[in-house]
């Protein structure tokens, strides 16, 4: 069994301020630390990591503080989905091994007098974070915060590539609440931080238009998310590009738009744009305008139903969100 990387100092009596925490311990003397996952299910594809299944595809980055704390416990460990006994096993190296981690012992101190048995565990996926992403700061007064970048990825076409980042924050754990958990592992539910948009053409707009692109312009490209584990806000918006969906729509045809991830936020009243060419107007190309109320949180799908005639673009908007 390997050592717990940061149960480094001797007991209490070496006056280093850490009570009754061992250099080492061992399957004999302690209880390892199980780590369940679990992720809503979310109805679209592309890039998305919409299921559990698809969770179990990608290595996750685990870190632990000292409940009420910023000291950290566990420290980017690998968290590889094996199947096996338990599910998901620590692991390091390359090719991966498991590696074991255990509960401090209970009643133990941290250097500044906090209970060092109770834990708080922050998850991210995949394990080496998408280059939209900033690098992660953790608080234990505010939760887990990243920025968000996504100037590069304002078209479909950029997105293609674009991976989806989770987060998941569970506080306030320990070895009872984690014997008590289903299966014996602590339940680390993942969440998408980001919001998803769609476009359908409605069978009221006929078989004689196509749409061409789709855009909104004047979207935020930068902001900060950040995550306590029961709310998560975004914050500091700066910069200000269109998005652009450049996907044929046609009754007939392809009838839905790719999933499209974009930064939550409550913009008001916005304009989006529709290029469409209708085959009974001589081929007549041309954008047609209207307003859309956004108001994108994150973790939802939202589903705009577009009936687009020469005169006219419609959007039904009553029922366009599905939670992640």
């Amino acid at each position: 069994m390997l050592a717990m990387m940061l149960l480094v100092a001797c007991g209490g009596g070496d006056g280093d301020g850490i009570e009754d925490i061992p250099p080492t311990v061992s399957a004999d003397t302690q209880k390892e630390i199980r780590v369940n996952t679990n992720l809503t299910k979310m109805q679209t594809r592309a890039t998305i990591i919409d299921d559990n299944t698809d969770l179990q595809g990608y290595d996750l980055k685990i870190d632990a503080y000292y409940n009420g704390t910023d000291d950290k416990y566990l420290d980017g460990t690998k968290l590889h989905y094996t199947g096996g006994d338990p599910a998901w096993q620590f692991w390091s190296g390359s090719p991966g091994s498991q590696t074991h981690y255990y509960w401090p012992f209970e009643g133990s101190k941290t250097p500044g007098g906090a209970t060092a048995s109770t834990l708080d565990f922050v998850g991210f996926c995949p394990f080496i974070k998408p280059a939209y992403i900033g690098d992660p700061s953790y608080s234990h007064s505010t939760g887990v915060s990243f920025s968000c970048n996504m100037s590069s990825y304002m078209t479909l076409a950029t997105q293609a590539g674009m991976q989806e980042f989770l987060i998941a924050v569970l506080n306030e754990q320990t070895l009872a609440t984690q014997t008590a958990a289903a299966g014996g592992a602590l339940p680390l539910q993942f969440k998408h931080p980001l919001a998803i948009i769609k476009f359908t053409i409605t069978a009221a707009s006929g078989t004689n238009v196509q749409i061409n692109s789709i855009s909104i312009a004047g979207l935020n490209t930068n902001a900060t998310c950040t995550y306590n584990g029961s709310t998560m806000n975004w914050s500091g918006y700066i910069g200000s590009e269109p998005i652009t969906i450049a996907q044929t729509l046609k009754n007939g045809g392809t009838t839905e738009t790719t999933a499209f991830m974009v930064i939550p936020k409550n913009y008001g009243t916005k304009t989006l744009t529709v290029n469409g060419t209708w085959t009974n107007w001589s081929n007549l190309t041309k954008d047609i305008t209207t307003n859309i109320n956004i108001n994108w949180e994150p973790g939802y799908i939202y589903t705009y139903a577009l009936t687009v005639t020469p005169d006219a673009l419609i959007v039904d908007s009553n029922k366009f969100t599905e939670q992640m």
